[in-house]
């Protein structure tokens, strides 16, 4: 939006305000104005209305390709995930038999030692 400048009538400071606005505070004075267009308000804001409608209009293919993006990485993101998950337990489970053969070895090795010594 365009901002425009005038001068305060009570101090002479700086009005700053935007095309639209109603009324103004001067920053200076902290005095209120209200703000008077040349041209009709409601033909600037009918402008407006179409231009943005127009530009709405114009977006939605974007809006669309960026939501298909999102919903591709969040898919892709997901059987990611799950396929970690899967070689996590995978590996956790062939770990666990590593470690029940390794105990079944061990108590092998140990009767086989103690009937040696028995003998």
């Amino acid at each position: 939006m365009k901002i425009i400048e005038k001068k305060c009538p009570n101090c002479g400071g700086n009005l700053d305000f935007k095309v639209g606005e109603r009324d103004v505070k001067c920053e200076s004075c902290r005095r209120k104005f209200a703000v008077e267009y040349d041209t009709n308000i409601s033909d600037l804001s009918e402008k407006a209305m179409d231009a943005l409608k127009a530009a709405d209009v114009s977006l939605r293919p974007v809006r669309r390709m960026f939501i298909a993006i999102f919903c591709v990485f969040f898919l892709i993101a997901a059987v990611g995930i799950t396929i970690l998950i899967i070689a996590m337990v995978d590996s956790r489970n062939k770990f666990n038999e590593r470690v029940k053969e390794s105990q079944q070895e061990f108590e092998k090795t140990t009767q086989q030692m103690l009937e040696s010594v028995g003998k």
